[in-house]
């Protein structure tokens, strides 16, 4: 509802970006906590971070873009400063972590369920940002709960009562990351952590786009997120059958 938090004149400090980057250090100080476990290198696991985080936010800003493209070339200005689709940044920083773990030769499953203790979390404290700066809104409702937002943002520039999707979406990846951490603690195997965070957040993200207010592009009546969300659900199966064929083998 305050896209701006601080305006210094010749600066603005947007309470996305803020938020965004409070996820960030979260998630990491999460993940990193749990290296002892792992065997994996602090150093080694910074620089994956690092550069998993670089390829994630460019592989967000480009789905935005390609979702976006007409409202890019209209407003170039705004696109530079915020604009980005989660899925896009997943995508592009699951590939990034899948070469770096082979450059620096360590297992993909243990730096996968690192990352997925991390990312509910991090994407937890973005969304408090998206309510914040008014994208990434719900429907509009003459409900109760329904939000007026800030005039000048995506959802104010609607004059509607809007249902607040981003508070929603907020409080289900804390549970989730609750729910993620208490697993990974007592976890046996490696890789179930990241299966169960593919699928829980693809099923949920399939059914809250269908109360998603803005337009994000898409195909055969589904949004952009919903097919990616059935494709990464699709996924997480394939990775759970050879993580339990792996579990398997090991124990013969």
């Amino acid at each position: 509802m305050y896209p701006i938090l601080f305006d210094l004149g010749f600066i603005k400090i947007y309470c996305y970006g803020v938020f965004v980057c409070i996820g960030i250090i979260a998630g990491y100080l999460v993940a990193r906590r749990q290296l002892k476990n792992t065997g994996v290198p602090e150093q080694t696991f910074s620089d994956i971070v690092f550069w998993s985080i670089v390829w994630g936010f460019f592989g967000a800003k480009l789905l935005y873009l390609i979702v976006e493209w007409r409202y890019a070339i209209r407003y170039p200005l705004d696109v530079i400063r915020s604009g980005f689709v989660f899925y896009g940044g997943l995508v592009s920083g699951v590939i990034a972590v899948f070469f770096l773990v082979k450059k620096y030769k360590v297992d993909f499953f243990k730096i996968g369920d690192l990352f997925a203790l991390a990312m509910p979390l991090a994407h937890a404290f973005g969304r408090i940002g998206c309510f914040l700066n008014g994208c990434c809104y719900g429907v509009v409702t003459d409900a109760g709960h329904g939000l007026l937002f800030h005039p000048f943002s995506p959802a104010g520039m609607t004059h509607e009562y809007i249902f607040p999707l981003q508070l929603v979406s907020s409080a289900f990846l804390f549970v989730l990351f609750l729910f993620l951490y208490f697993l990974y603690t007592r976890k046996k195997t490696d890789g179930l952590t990241l299966v169960l965070y593919g699928m829980l957040y693809g099923i949920f993200r399939f059914i809250i786009e269908f109360f998603r207010g803005d337009d994000r592009g898409g195909l055969f009546g589904l949004s952009t997120s919903q097919i990616v969300s059935i494709l990464v659900v699709l996924f997480a199966f394939v990775v759970l059958f050879y993580v339990v064929e792996n579990k398997k083998n090991d124990s013969l």
